[in-house]
């Protein structure tokens, strides 16, 4: 059976999608067959990140009637990952908002990427803050990893997602990034999980390497030694835990 994890922010600048490419990354070099969907349809990115030509159909496409989602599939240089762009132009996003689009298409579209490529994992990326793509997407999800930039501003909005989170089907846990160095993670771990009543799944140092890469590469691609990557692991090995524990 699949298992569909959404990776969502309120705010921009987190590292979301940065995070799910290095996830899906990682899944599949254990040998895993994964997907990824850009649902962000209003600013997408991993097409960027994993370095994608433009193809012959998108997810704005399959929602535009224009081709089957399974089309829309991109294999990557990595065995058994596969990457659905979320458009191919900015004419795509300006039909979607002038003639709209049937919100009932993602889930059905998410389920025949699993069947199809005979998923273990799907990770879906989404928009910052709450449109019909973003809740959509974490209607269908079994975990729902929310990123926020470890201070104060960032983590004020995380109490609208969680909250809607917690009124799903699905399990939820809180990921902190870009955190200052000499940071107490024990003591942020117990103020997170106190506060915002989810587990706290990783804390991501702020990694000056990442932002020299300049999105050209995948982090853990690029350096999989480096510590970061090791950051990565523990929020997987955290996700697959059975119960909501959390990590310092």
């Amino acid at each position: 059976m699949t298992r569909t994890i959404v990776v969502h922010s309120h705010r921009g600048g987190t590292g979301k999608s940065s995070v799910l490419a290095n996830l899906a990354v990682l899944l599949a070099a254990g040998g895993l067959r994964v997907g990824a969907v850009d649902t962000d349809l209003q600013s997408p990115t991993l097409d960027l990140l994993f370095g994608l030509a433009p193809g012959p159909g998108s997810l704005a496409d399959y929602l535009l009637g224009r081709c089957e989602i399974e089309a829309a599939a991109r294999r990557t240089v990595l065995p058994g990952l596969y990457v659905v762009p979320a458009r191919s132009g900015t004419a795509d996003l300006r039909e979607l908002m002038t003639t709209g689009y049937d919100v009932g298409l993602l889930p059905e579209g998410f389920d025949r990427l699993a069947q199809r490529f005979d998923l273990d994992v799907l990770l879906l990326d989404t928009h910052a803050g709450l449109n019909n793509e973003s809740v959509t997407a974490m209607g269908s999800a079994d975990i729902v990893l929310i990123m926020a930039r470890a201070d104060r501003v960032d983590l004020s909005g995380v109490e609208e997602t969680i909250a809607l989170a917690g009124r799903l089907a699905c399990r939820r846990a809180l990921v902190l990034s870009m955190a200052p160095e000499g940071i107490d993670r024990e003591a942020v771990r117990r103020r997170a999980e106190e506060v915002y009543g989810a587990p706290l799944a990783g804390i991501l140092p702020y990694v000056p390497q990442m932002a020299a890469l300049y999105g050209e590469r995948i982090f853990a691609e690029a350096l999989p030694d480096h510590p970061l990557v090791g950051e990565f692991r523990a929020i997987l090995s955290a996700l697959d835990a059975r119960d909501e524990v959390s990590r310092a």
